[in-house]
């Protein structure tokens, strides 16, 4: 299967996060993933972008990538400025299984992934 894209642009508002939400249930769903692990996922996005969002401390527009691969999910926002300073906390929500942030070249960047190894495949 071709990976599949969505990207949004968009304020960061937390009222927006609903958007990036939809996406992720819809692809979500469509690899076959367990209704109770789609709405911890959405559940987890939604309190990572709110987070995100809460960091940029800006009006500047955000982008948020939400692809579907053969193997996985991923969500990935990016915004202007270093709104990600994570020291020694480690970023972890519940359904996520990999999370990596980072802020580099005056942008910050929050990638969530999720494994669909165990899913079965949608036709």
């Amino acid at each position: 299967m071709p990976s599949q894209t969505i990207i949004l642009h968009l304020d960061p508002d937390d009222r927006l996060a609903a958007a990036i939400g939809g996406a992720i249930r819809y692809f979500a769903d469509n690899a076959g993933l367990e209704n109770d692990s789609i709405l911890q996922l959405q559940s987890s996005v939604l309190a990572a972008c709110k987070q995100f969002f809460d960091a940029c401390h800006g009006p500047a527009p955000c982008e948020a990538s939400v692809r579907r691969l053969d193997d996985r999910l991923e969500l990935e926002l990016q915004a202007p400025g270093s709104a990600l300073e994570q020291g020694n906390e480690k970023f972890s929500w519940p359904g996520v299984d990999e999370v990596h942030a980072e802020s580099t070249g005056g942008v910050s960047r929050l990638r969530l992934t999720k494994r669909l190894s165990s899913a079965p495949q949608a036709h």
